[in-house]
């Protein structure tokens, strides 16, 4: 706006030739354009310099207008609702944060209820609670996994898979050991079969000629 005030000073502000009503100073050249950006009257203020023949005039109410209005106040509604779409993802990561304390603040004290009714009765243990702790679940109950994987229960079940396929590996391998055995065996017996089977070969064809 600075750069088109000097200009519109310096073309049109001539108090003889010139508009010096709108354009006869820098503090009255920024009031146009201001009036220009905001398209508010600039029929008239063009209209003012079409009639003192300005041949420049058009483009420059042209250029300025499309400049200020369609560009630069688009630029700042763009910013403002990219700063409220940012505000409002925020807004929600918060509510979801909010949500989330409170569903691990009610597991937490659904699992002090159930150590509590542990203690109370001795004649039943920890896994049987929670198999009937189970059974009162819904598909739709929210559950909290994030800090599910440091827990020590997560840790000692997968402790204890680690241990299972371990063991799975160990008889899978002498598995395989057994049948290479047993391979080895068929493929050193084999020749001593296709010797006795040439020799049967040879005794039936002897008899057939005899």
């Amino acid at each position: 706006m600075f750069i088109f005030a000097v200009l519109g000073f310096c073309l049109f502000g001539d108090p003889e030739t010139g508009d010096p009503n709108n354009w006869g100073s820098l503090a009255v050249a920024f009031f146009t354009l201001f009036s220009l950006a905001m398209v508010d009257g600039w029929t008239d203020l063009q209209e003012q310099l079409d009639k003192r023949d300005f041949a420049l005039s058009r483009i420059f109410t042209i250029l300025f207008i499309l400049l200020a209005s369609f560009i630069f106040l688009s630029m700042f509604v763009g910013v403002i609702i990219i700063h409220t779409k940012d505000s409002i993802k925020k807004f929600e990561q918060e509510l979801k944060l909010e949500e989330k304390q409170v569903i691990l603040k009610r597991q937490q004290e659904e699992v002090s209820r159930l150590m509590q009714t542990q203690k109370n009765f001795d004649h039943k243990s920890f896994s049987e609670l929670v198999e009937n702790f189970k059974k009162t679940l819904r598909h739709t109950d929210p559950m909290v996994l994030d800090d599910f994987g440091t827990s020590l229960p997560f840790i000692d079940v997968y402790f204890s898979t680690l241990d299972n396929e371990d063991t799975t590996i160990n008889r899978l391998q002498e598995l395989y050991y057994e049948i290479a055995h047993v391979l080895s065996l068929m493929l050193e017996d084999l020749p001593q079969e296709e010797q006795s089977q040439s020799s049967e070969m040879q005794s039936q064809a002897s008899e057939n000629l005899d």
